[in-house]
């Protein structure tokens, strides 16, 4: 009795962990196919350009005809963004320079931190983009997004 006891043990044991195994394992695979979903979805002048040949059924003709609009409209939205957050920093600092004029000198030197501590916060969130940025121009399987750079959209975390 005492055998069957172990050998039914040992079976059980044998199943539970190939159980836990391939739930995790499943885990992995699962957060493999969200992650390359999300690579599928990423926005750049390809994608778009893929997208809407695609939903308008273009022939190659029209999509060679339609891949230079994209291409330099994505370009200009760029350099709106980049114009944007200069025009933003510019923005702030005269604002800064305008309330210094009114606040103590104690509270001179907390805006200053609170400043550096947001300049910090912008370079962490910028360094964490430029990593998943990274990762998502990992060798992609033919006929995935190609790697024209596109920014993730959305604003950097909340302070």
């Amino acid at each position: 009795m005492a055998s069957t006891a172990k050998i039914i043990l040992a079976v059980g044991g044998i199943f539970i962990a190939g159980a836990v195994t391939g739930g995790f394992v499943s885990l992995r695979v699962a957060d493999h196919l969200a992650r390359q979903k999300r690579l599928v979805e990423r926005i750049g002048p390809s994608e778009i350009g893929a997208r809407l040949a695609e939903q308008l059924q273009l022939t190659p003709e029209q999509k060679d005809k339609i891949r230079p609009i994209i291409t330099r409209t994505s370009e200009e939205l760029r350099k709106v963004r980049r114009d944007s957050f200069s025009q933003t920093a510019e923005l702030v600092s005269k604002m800064d320079a305008d309330l210094a004029k009114l606040l103590t000198v104690e509270q001179q030197a907390l805006l200053k931190e609170i400043r550096q501590r947001e300049e910090e916060r912008r370079k962490q969130w910028m360094n964490e983009r430029t990593k998943r940025n990274n990762e998502r121009n990992e060798p992609r399987p033919p006929g995935g997004p190609a790697e024209d750079g596109a920014r993730p959209s959305g604003p950097p975390p909340a302070p």
